[in-house]
């Protein structure tokens, strides 16, 4: 009988610590896919800011903070749609630079805070369709970008981020253009100290692995995908690099950093 009983408490106790329940995440919500629309602005539009802003706990508030200029901050209390919130900037006058981010306020008190975006009003509609992600090389730890346009293609502002969307970038681009027919060769931070000439705005603050699933995309100022390298669901060893032929396809070839690809017919299946 007392086995019984002793077995008994053992199986209640055991149920009791089952049904405790895990506690929740403390700590800051989650911004992401920040973007601006429309994407070339005019004296005449308003500007709508949205982002997805997700916690496990809930979302008290989200406010878009905005400056003009460089002046003063603004604010606007967004409004949600799912996991969805969005804001609007008024009309600014011609030739203005708004800089603006979001913040999220949880019921725990935490505030989370994206990173800045911006974009100058009445500013050149940029063609982004000829820029590419050219090569990258997880050995090296390289990526590039190679303008195939016939166009200068103006390139502050543009960004990539790593693995996913949801990341902050790992690279934004300075006041820098792309001429036709040229290469932008970005090394990784983890290899600086090897490039100790290659300027600090071509750094993505990054590692770049050979042997793992990579995903790398290359986004225009706002937030809208211009390229998508996605090795997600591709598990082999890079041999060399993950190179573009002039019929866009990729295939492993040759390291070529800065300079134009060599042809190769060693085609990456899933990446055409």
């Amino acid at each position: 009988m007392k086995k019984i009983l002793f077995a008994a408490l053992l199986l209640v106790a055991g149920f009791t610590t089952s049904c405790v329940k895990d506690d929740l995440y403390d700590g800051p919500a989650s911004i992401s896919n920040l973007k601006f629309n429309p994407e070339a602005v005019t004296p005449k539009d308003a500007v709508t800011v949205s982002a997805t802003i997700t916690d496990l706990r809930s979302v008290s508030s989200a406010v878009l903070k905005y400056s003009i200029g460089g002046g003063s901050a603004q604010s606007v209390n967004m409004t949600a749609s799912g996991d969805v919130y969005s804001g609007v900037i008024p009309a600014q006058a011609d030739k203005t630079v708004v800089t603006f981010h979001v913040e999220a306020l949880n019921e725990k008190g935490y505030v989370a805070k994206s990173a800045d975006k911006s974009y100058t009003v009445a500013a050149i509609v940029v063609d982004y369709s000829g820029l590419y992600l050219n090569e990258l090389n997880g050995n090296v730890k390289f990526m590039e970008l190679h303008n195939r346009g016939t166009k200068d293609i103006p390139l502050e502002g543009v960004y990539i981020c790593k693995d996913s969307e949801n990341d902050q970038p790992v690279w934004v681009c300075d006041d820098r253009t792309l001429a036709p027919g040229q290469f932008l060769l970005l090394y990784s931070e983890d290899v600086q100290a090897d490039h100790p000439t290659h300027p600090e705005a071509l750094i993505f603050h990054s590692g770049l692995s050979a042997k793992k699933n990579v995903r790398i995309q290359l986004f225009n100022p706002a937030g809208s995908s211009i390229d998508d390298f996605n090795l997600t669901a591709i598990a082999k060893t890079a041999p060399a690099s993950y190179s573009r032929n002039t019929d866009k396809k990729w295939a492993h070839a040759p390291a070529t950093p800065g300079a134009a690809n060599q042809e190769s017919t060693d085609y990456v299946i899933g990446l055409q």
